[in-house]
């Protein structure tokens, strides 16, 4: 019984197998004979049918092997060869499902996840109960979106260097055009300002203010007129008078005080000389000789100077010495005199038009000699000072509008009364206030007195291309015997030609 329905199903299974042979024995030869047979007559659309059918047979036929190519070259790893195959396959026959599953598999595996959904997502129209895409469909999701984050990122990163760029080039094409500004802008001529200076001092004693006064030549506040000529590229003339600001600590030394300075410019080093006067009225420098409320002591005092330096294209270093021995007061003077000595380093630096930087050590001493009695007075001030400038420059015209000055300041006061050897070397007054006498005995700088910080802000401001005005404020704090603190409030004005 069993064995006669297997027959009926093999009959049957033959029979439907015949008949789907019978349905695809036509052969593409044939049909295309046919095809050429019905052309002949003019019977031009029954002739395309049968090309169809050809092409149809032969494309069938022919995707199957592309796919059975794709499928042996994947098997090997070879995967990106095998992708063109898939999709000839494909191509050859629209409906081979199964090549399309392969050809997204390695699409994701090969990381081009844009064609591995849309072709994941082809395949799951057709066939939405599909299980092979699914295996690897919503991985290539995730990687497409965090792929398609990359990008974005990779375009903003892109967008902001080209930003970076072009803001970077446009910056440097400013600059040269600046600088160019620069180069084709007439040599400074003239330079001239004009400084007072108001001192508040806060006294420990009693924790009091006081408005303090120092005599000048026009009032009695410390006051300063600056005056540079530059007549030509090689030559510069100096010309300074005043009354000089000398710290919270020291006492009147001087009532004022000129300078004139010239100096030639060989190529780009500075080599000049100069004539310092220095002037005193008062009597406290010699009242241990001298009844001080009945005597004013005038005593004036003149020094000759070296003036040198070397000037590059961003920086600028000039000395001026004007050192005590030229001339000297030695034990041959007459009455009573007074010998000073002016020496200072400054160096300049540009980093660009916007930024400077700037450092000075200057050191000032002045000897009041009783010479009759071999008795000498000395005080002396040295300050190292540090500073940047911030320039700003106007939008429309590029000149500079403003200037910010932030300077830090180191004080030394020296101070060695009564000398009974005033003419020895290194007795305690001058150079730092070195004693060799008592190098020995535990006092080797007998001549320290005190020492301050000094923080000061200073704003220049151009009111027209030649005219400025300057105000500057700086808190001195003493951390020696000073008996007070000081306030500086300075107002000057100046010009530029």
């Amino acid at each position: 019984m069993n064995t006669s329905k297997h027959v009926k199903k093999a009959i049957g299974l033959g029979a439907v197998m015949m008949l789907a042979g019978s349905l695809y024995a036509q052969d593409p030869i044939d049909l295309t004979k046919k095809g050429i047979q019905l052309s002949e007559k003019k019977a031009f659309d029954e002739a395309i049918k049968e090309f169809r059918k050809a092409i149809d047979i032969y494309n069938a036929s022919s995707a199957k092997a592309y796919h059975n190519m794709g499928q042996a070259l994947e098997l090997k790893g070879e995967l990106v060869q095998a992708i063109p195959y898939y999709e000839e396959a494909i191509k050859r026959n629209p409906a081979q499902v199964p090549s399309y599953e392969r050809a997204g598999s390695l699409y994701f595996q090969t990381g081009d996840f844009e064609k591995a959904v849309a072709t994941g997502e082809y395949v799951l129209k057709i066939d939405p109960k599909n299980k092979e895409v699914m295996q690897w469909l919503p991985d290539a999701y995730k990687m497409k979106l965090q792929r398609h984050q990359e990008m974005l990122l990779a375009k903003q990163k892109e967008e902001e260097e080209g930003k970076k760029k072009a803001l970077e080039q446009k910056k440097a094409e400013e600059k040269k055009y600046e600088e160019e500004l620069d180069k084709k802008k007439a040599p400074r001529l003239l330079y001239a300002t004009l400084d007072f200076a108001a001192q508040l001092g806060y006294y420990y004693e009693g924790s009091k203010f006081k408005l303090n006064t120092d005599e000048g030549t026009l009032v009695n506040v410390p006051e300063w007129l600056y005056v540079d000529f530059t007549p030509s590229k090689d030559w510069e003339l100096e010309f300074k008078m005043g009354n000089p600001y000398l710290g919270a600590v020291s006492p009147n030394l001087v009532n004022y005080t000129e300078t004139f300075q010239v100096s030639y410019l060989m190529d780009k080093y500075y080599l000049g000389a100069g004539v310092m006067g220095s002037h005193y009225r008062d009597n406290f420098a010699f009242e241990n000789s001298v009844n001080t409320k009945k005597k004013t002591i005038a005593e004036n005092d003149v020094k000759l100077g070296l003036v040198f330096g070397k000037k590059e294209e961003k920086s600028v270093l000039k000395v001026a010495m004007y050192p005590r021995f030229m001339p000297q007061d030695t034990r041959n003077s007459k009455g009573k005199t007074l010998d000073t000595g002016f020496y200072e380093f400054t160096y300049n630096y540009s980093f660009d038009r916007t930024l400077s930087y700037y450092s000075r050590v200057t050191g000032y001493d002045f000897y009041y000699f009783d010479n009759p009695n071999r008795l000498a007075n000395y005080w002396g001030l040295y300050e190292l000072a540090v500073g940047f400038s911030f320039n700003k420059f106007n939008d429309v015209t590029r000149e500079k509008s403003l200037i910010l000055t932030v300077e830090f300041v180191e004080r030394l006061y020296l101070r060695n009364l009564d000398n009974s050897n005033p003419y020895d070397f290194a007795n305690g007054q001058g150079m730092f206030g070195i004693d060799a006498k008592n190098w020995l005995k535990g006092r080797p700088f007998s001549g320290y007195y005190s020492n301050s910080h000094s923080l000061l802000f200073r704003l220049d401001e151009m009111l027209t291309r030649i005219f400025f005005v300057k105000q500057k404020t700086a808190y001195e704090m003493n951390t020696g015997r000073g008996d007070h603190n000081e306030i500086t409030l300075l107002l000057g004005a100046g010009a530029v030609f």
